[in-house]
């Protein structure tokens, strides 16, 4: 039963639109004919009047369901409700008075069509309060605007970041990344599962399922463990078709916690490298400088053709230059639900093979059978295979890959018996081996080997002494 609630309770976000056009024409119409008594005012006015009547009715019942799921501001929830039944009430009582009782005149029209142009108004303003926030009508207002509604002068917004060295970790990082995709539901006016997510403060607090963020800890931490589920997944966040966290996103709010979640410092105090960098500008999107595509001598190209850029989108692929000037190409795959990825879109990769540089096929799917068709790749400079049920033996084509210098394998079936094979990766600096059967004591002569804090690291200071 609480289910059926729920669901019938959903439909409000689809019915309010009709009575709210309905009523608003119709309380328009009829102040329009109360101050000009010698038009003519056709019957089918009082249909409308039922017909908003009806419809207001049942998207202020259906809105009563919706409010039994929980997790809106208490005060506001309440005064939309008594908004909602006024709004509902007052089309009633236009319908008889007008309809029925046949009254006309300024009177009558002021009282009734101006009373149910406020009802709306403040209705659907407390409606847009409880879903975007309190601040979400007068959020973009000036600020003289914004004092006589009684909201505080907006604050000089963060200067854009320029140097991505200097950003701070929390307010131009973290913080842009939560707003843009969980605050609408997480805010001090919809606190869904007992969470807000607008301030760091609030974040340390958790919710109704315990801590949102552990410090250092992923599987402790709630906010990772949502936003890394499968998209199909019940718990899977952001909820209802909401634009998810793209791959560099998750992969950036994951590295923050596993930094122990700072709440400031600028990226460069944190010692963050350069890999670490430019997946934060791809997930923030910020451009910044990427230097080391010359350093390997790989050859210049020039830019894919937009044909082949299209096949590749199609497919699920986003291509990206990895920079303004440069021919090379960042690949990522986006997985759609369940599916995985098909040999179809492995061979559509060979019709750029000279231009990819860096590919994230990340929790995509992948085989081993499929590496043979990605180590083709030549100019592979870095390359995420993280999350898939690849092994040892479908890694040994990547030897293959003469420039490849980062190789994300966390969460794979690779074991110590894949080293060799890495070994043989002649620029290979860094492979992220974490939650994996890679051991400890074979990684630990190998400079390269990441396997305890993540898939992105600041290399230890010794790494040269080892080389």
């Amino acid at each position: 039963m609480e289910d059926l609630i729920l669901f019938l309770g959903h439909f409000h976000v689809l019915a309010l639109h009709l009575p709210i056009g309905i009523l608003a024409f119709v309380a328009i119409a009829e102040l329009y004919f109360g101050f000009k008594p010698n038009a003519e005012r056709p019957a089918l006015v009082n249909t409308i009047w039922l017909l908003g009547a009806v419809s207001a009715v049942i998207a202020a019942g259906l809105g009563y369901l919706l409010s039994l799921s929980g997790g809106y501001n208490e005060d506001t929830l309440e005064l939309h409700l008594i908004w909602g039944l006024i709004t509902s009430a007052t089309a009633l009582i236009g319908w008889v008075a007008f309809g029925i009782k046949g009254r006309r005149g300024k009177g009558w029209a002021i009282t009734i069509g101006g009373i149910q142009l406020v009802a709306l108004f403040t209705a659907g303003h407390l409606g847009g309060n409880l879903t975007h926030g309190p601040e979400y009508l007068f959020e973009h207002a000036p600020n003289p605007i914004r004092s006589l509604a009684g909201f505080e002068p907006k604050s000089a917004p963060r200067t854009p970041v320029s140097d991505l060295a200097q950003a701070d970790v929390f307010l131009d990082v973290v913080q842009p990344l939560l707003e843009l995709r969980c605050v609408t539901c997480h805010n001090p006016s919809k606190i869904k599962g007992g969470l807000l997510l607008d301030t760091y403060a609030n974040i340390m607090l958790g919710g109704d399922s315990g801590a949102a963020v552990t410090p250092g800890n992923l599987s402790a931490s709630e906010l990772s463990v949502r936003i890394n589920h499968d998209p199909a997944h019940d718990d899977y966040m952001p909820s209802g078709g909401k634009t998810p966290f793209t791959a560099a996103q998750t992969q950036v709010m994951d590295w923050w916690i596993l930094a122990v979640a700072p709440e400031s410092g600028t990226l460069s105090d944190l010692g963050v490298d350069t890999d670490t960098l430019d997946l934060i500008a791809a997930a923030i999107e910020v451009e910044v400088t990427v230097s080391h595509l010359d350093e390997l001598g790989l050859p210049i190209v020039t830019a894919a053709s937009r044909d082949v850029i299209m096949k590749l989108e199609s497919l699920g692929f986003d291509a990206t230059p990895v920079s303004e000037k440069s021919g090379y190409l960042d690949i990522d795959f986006y997985r759609i639900g369940q599916e995985s990825i098909s040999d179809e879109h492995i061979a559509a990769l060979l019709q750029a093979r000279d231009h990819i540089a860096w590919l994230n096929l990340g929790n995509s799917g992948l085989q081993d059978h499929q590496i043979e068709t990605i180590a083709q790749l030549s100019n592979l400079l870095k390359l995420d295979l993280s999350k898939n049920p690849v092994t040892d033996t479908g890694i040994i084509p990547l030897r293959s890959l003469p420039n490849l210098q980062t190789l994300n394998l966390h969460a794979t079936k690779i074991t110590d018996d894949a080293l060799p094979t890495l070994d043989k990766l002649p620029n290979l600096e860094q492979a992220f081996l974490w939650s994996t059967a890679v051991t400890t004591e074979a990684s630990t002569t190998r400079p390269y080997a990441r396997i305890e804090t993540g898939f992105i690291v600041v290399p230890a200071e010794d790494d040269e002494s080892n080389e």
